[in-house]
């Protein structure tokens, strides 16, 4: 806790001997003890919870596998991307001529020259992803040639 003797006493202790006889204060302050019951149960709860199976399975590192789900076939979500296929069909004529698809054309077009400019390459250096260590890299293919039925140079 804070140190009320230097910030809000006048030099004579009276608010700090208050505080330390004061029922209130030690009733807020017991839960916060390291041998009290909250402490000691949070501490058990905190065991329990890292300890479970539903917090190892939540925090494990993912699969390698890609799993690829076609949704379409699903009865959930199919219907919603048949109908965006056929209001997209059916709006893709509209937008080829209109007004809004010329504006957008004309600002990448203007987005393409600023890029060119020092000032856009500075801002596209700025905004571009880090790129992957060698490391990481390395390991990708190396996963990659295992899963398509390739050796590792270091196996052979």
């Amino acid at each position: 806790m804070t140190d009320t003797s230097s910030t809000h006493d006048h030099g004579d202790g009276i608010l700090t001997r208050v505080l330390e006889g004061s029922r209130v204060v030690r009733t807020l302050r017991a839960p916060l003890r390291d041998d009290s019951r909250t402490s000691r149960a949070t501490r058990w709860l905190s065991t329990v919870v890292r300890n479970s199976s539903g917090y190892r399975w939540l925090t494990k590192e993912p699969e390698p596998e890609v799993v690829v789900i076609d949704l379409r076939e699903t009865w959930t979500v199919g219907p919603i991307v048949r109908l965006l296929d056929r209001l997209v069909d059916r709006v893709t004529p509209y937008w080829r001529e209109s007004a809004l698809k010329r504006g957008l054309d004309g600002s990448v077009t203007l987005g393409e020259r600023a890029a060119g400019t020092r000032f856009g390459r500075l801002l596209v250096k700025l905004l571009e992803p880090p790129e992957l260590p060698a490391d990481a890299t390395d390991s990708d293919e190396q996963a990659d040639s295992r899963s398509a039925g390739g050796r590792d140079e270091k196996e052979e």
